[in-house]
């Protein structure tokens, strides 16, 4: 029988384990780019951006990779194999979110992109700002969020009023949200998991990726603690789609080469097909994400899992895998803690069930 880890979640701690991350601290922000836009085994890398203490020391350049193999993850598209067009990237295009609400200060949004590893000769003299086509926006706690180099107009002019192709001036040192010429005022507000913009290569950029990163208003880099997500290491270009994954709750990601697994927003959602042995790591996945399953069946005896997902409340608790009578044996002794059963399907000699408990 295959049971799932933190099956049983006392009344007093589901608030904290399952629905928590919804209340996380105030500080808390979401990952930018969610997984219900990622395809079936894909994840994001980082790596280490920057060190000393500057303004980008916390900053993070994200990119998709796809899973060939343990030791094998591509950063094209299935079949691609020129990595000088930027549409070849798995990136390319994928949409970017507002990690915290707030009002845009600063912003470009119409320079042209670089094609695939060269960059714009008005990049070096100074036409177009180093973040090429981005936001920066002054989230509610004060500090200061920079998205970075989107394609050409992919912002929209409701976020960005800023037109120009090319910079008529020069860009400036200094905080880069000051530039005479890309400064906004009275800026749009933005929502916390608001679409701004889709993944480009404008800008100082050697190929699509997203840069994001967090100062304070004294330009001061900030760690961008992430309320929900799951890390696992990439030493070596090397990691396994099983992990072991480690959720965020809260902390700022690891200044490391890590893969990353973003939640899911918070909502009602539907993943099939879901083979035996990956169902434990993608019910921590939801879990993860703020979800509780609603319905679980099972094909080919437990060969394989289709499950919808609901925003977590109260106590409840998961089993798959289980013989029939470890069934009756299991839903006589949670009935009699105040559990109901919710949920129960058979295939075969296999059952899984979900139990709820207000």
């Amino acid at each position: 029988m295959r049971t799932f880890r933190r099956m049983h979640i006392g009344v007093m701690h589901a608030a904290v384990l399952f629905a928590g991350v919804i209340s996380a601290p105030a500080q808390t922000i979401e990952f930018p780019i969610h997984a219900n836009d990622l395809k079936p085994g894909e994840r994001i890398v980082t790596v280490v951006h920057a060190t000393g203490g500057g303004p980008q020391t916390g900053a993070k350049d994200l990119r998709i990779l796809r899973h060939v193999a343990d030791d094998n993850w591509q950063v094209l598209k299935d079949g691609q194999t020129n990595d000088a067009i930027n549409l070849n990237y798995l990136i390319y295009g994928r949409p970017v979110y507002a990690m915290a609400s707030g009002t845009v200060i600063g912003c470009w949004r119409n320079a042209p992109e670089n094609t695939g590893h060269t960059k714009r000769p008005e990049i070096a003299t100074g036409k177009i700002l180093l973040q090429g086509n981005h936001l920066w926006i002054k989230q509610t706690d004060g500090n200061i969020a920079l998205y970075a180099h989107a394609p050409t107009g992919d912002i929209p002019a409701s976020l960005c009023p800023n037109n120009a192709t090319f910079l008529t001036g020069k860009a400036l040192s200094g905080p880069i949200w000051t530039q005479p010429e890309a400064t906004v005022a009275n800026g749009a507000t933005v929502t916390a998991g608001q679409l701004l913009f889709h993944v480009g290569n404008s800008g100082n950029s050697s190929e699509p990726h997203l840069h994001v990163h967090l100062v304070n208003t004294a330009n001061t880099w900030q760690p961008m603690k992430f309320a929900r997500g799951q890390t696992t290491p990439f030493n070596n270009d090397t990691a396994s789609l099983n992990g072991p994954w480690t959720g965020l709750k809260g902390n700022a990601l690891p200044m490391a080469t890590i893969l990353v697994w973003p939640p899911h927003p918070i909502g009602n959602w539907t993943y099939n097909g879901i083979e035996a042995s990956a169902y434990q790591r993608v019910f921590d996945h939801f879990v993860d994400s703020g979800e509780m399953a609603d319905t679980v069946s099972c094909k080919n005896n437990g060969a394989s899992y289709d499950s919808t997902w609901i925003p977590a409340k109260g106590s409840w608790l998961s089993h798959h895998g289980m013989s029939i009578p470890d069934h009756t044996v299991k839903n006589a002794l949670y009935t009699s803690q105040g559990f109901k059963e919710t949920s129960v399907y058979t295939c075969g000699t296999v059952m899984a069930a979900i139990w709820r408990k207000p």
